[in-house]
């Protein structure tokens, strides 16, 4: 493998894995933090109050009961479906999956590239490494910023880190297969801006079908057209001591 595509791949990636990074660690603590604001018991009984039909809302979406959902462990776990979280995951996805390909054709860089004596399997094999371990590394960062947040706030009762390890390695796995499916449009288009717009559709458009299949009965065979279907962080975690054997079903598909 030439040297140049490795330079190449990182030198493109390092300013959004430290930022992204950064920011996934420094929002997790903030959440482990204001998640201490609130006391449990409070947050159970806002829940009891709310109407049947939100309470059933909120039931078929995370897929949790709520004496869970109100549980320290599964407020923490909530951090790995916050919108920020998730923002933040999909950004590295696709921008690293959309530079693969059409990225390099829209800079121009793509015509140097496949002038190098390399095999043109690298040219896609180095940028897809650079990108797994960034998302390894993202997934990680949420999980140090939950053991600082443990280590520096105080709770009324105690939690073990490891209970949300199991939720970094399934957010990793989105991270991961969400990067292969944006490489798979980068390479149809020069354009990296349609390749952009296609991967983010193709989330938006999963999530969609995710929440009908839980929100309606009669079509819950439509999860199985949504790869988020295994992106179920909060339920993994929530599994405690069993979490490490199903999480299987659900990394293995992504």
């Amino acid at each position: 493998m030439n040297a140049a595509l490795w330079k190449k791949a990182f030198t493109d990636a390092r300013l959004q894995l430290l930022l992204t990074g950064l920011l996934l660690c420094l929002f997790a603590w903030l959440y482990v933090w204001l998640s201490s604001l609130i006391p449990l018991g409070s947050l159970t009984q806002i829940l009891q109050w709310l109407p049947l039909p939100i309470q059933g809302f909120l039931r078929s979406w995370l897929g949790v009961e709520l004496a869970d959902m109100a549980s320290l462990v599964g407020r923490i776990g909530f951090l790995y479906l916050h919108v920020v979280t998730v923002l933040l995951s999909i950004s590295w996805a696709v921008g690293r999956g959309s530079s693969t390909v059409s990225g390099g054709i829209s800079d121009g860089t793509m015509e140097f590239i496949v002038t190098l004596p390399v095999r043109r399997v690298w040219v896609i094999v180095v940028p897809a490494m650079v990108a797994t371990v960034g998302a390894a590394i993202l997934a990680m960062s949420v999980w140090l910023g939950i053991w600082i947040g443990l280590l520096t706030v105080r709770f009324e009762e105690s939690v073990s880190i490891w209970l949300f390890l199991p939720g970094s390695v399934n957010l990793f796995a989105m991270t991961f297969c969400l990067t292969g499916v944006t490489t798979l449009f980068s390479s149809w288009d020069r354009d990296r801006w349609r390749t952009i717009w296609l991967a983010v559709g193709f989330f938006v458009v999963s999530a969609i079908v995710k929440l009908v299949a839980r929100m309606w009965a009669d079509g819950a065979w439509l999860r199985y057209f949504s790869f988020l279907n295994v992106f179920e962080p909060q339920q993994i975690i929530l599994l405690r001591d069993e979490a490490w054997s199903a999480s299987v079903s659900y990394n293995a598909p992504l």
